[in-house]
């Protein structure tokens, strides 16, 4: 409340996509929000830039990597930014919050399907099929996958994940 009464910040403009698959949504907040396919340069002023109200914990603990809420018609996000964190995990901790904002609005569902749907959103918001597409490796070697995860900001495992889940590597 007093962060709101001291300072103007934009409205939230946060879809409530509920009843979409996590690939769609994230297809869907990315043609709403005019980023099109290319890579997000910063996830955090993205997100401010329509209304999330983004905020660090400083907790030492790895129990909670970030967590994210409404309350009343405003979304928050607050991330775990402890030393050990990299760059790319707090990103991708960022739109895995921003899955559950869209996804889960109301609280449901909860548990390992509702952090295996944020994930699959955060993958998907970070990593847009086409562009994965249109940029796979034709041998996903250890140096490909290193080069390739800092075109999107993302783990290595991230991306490796993206590209299995996509069909575009194998076991």
């Amino acid at each position: 409340d007093w962060f709101t009464s001291q300072f103007t910040r934009p409205d939230p403009q946060v879809p409530d996509l509920r009843q979409m698959d996590p690939e769609a949504a994230a297809e869907a907040v990315r043609a709403e929000w005019r980023v099109g396919m290319r890579p997000i340069q910063n996830v955090l002023h993205l997100l401010e830039a329509y209304g999330v109200r983004v905020y660090s914990l400083m907790y030492e603990g790895r129990e909670v990597d970030a967590f994210s809420l409404w309350r009343g018609d405003t979304p928050f996000i607050f991330l775990n930014t402890s030393p050990n964190k990299t760059a790319e995990r707090l990103r991708f901790d960022a739109a895995h919050e921003l899955g559950h904002l869209v996804l889960h609005r109301h609280g449901s569902p909860t548990g390992k399907e509702a952090e295996a749907e944020a994930d699959r959103f955060a993958s998907a918001f970070l990593m847009p099929r086409a562009e994965v597409i249109a940029h796979a490796p034709r041998y996903a070697t250890p140096e490909v996958i290193i080069r390739l995860k800092q075109r999107w900001g993302v783990s290595a495992m991230a991306l490796t994940y993206r590209l299995h889940s996509l069909g575009l590597i194998s076991d």
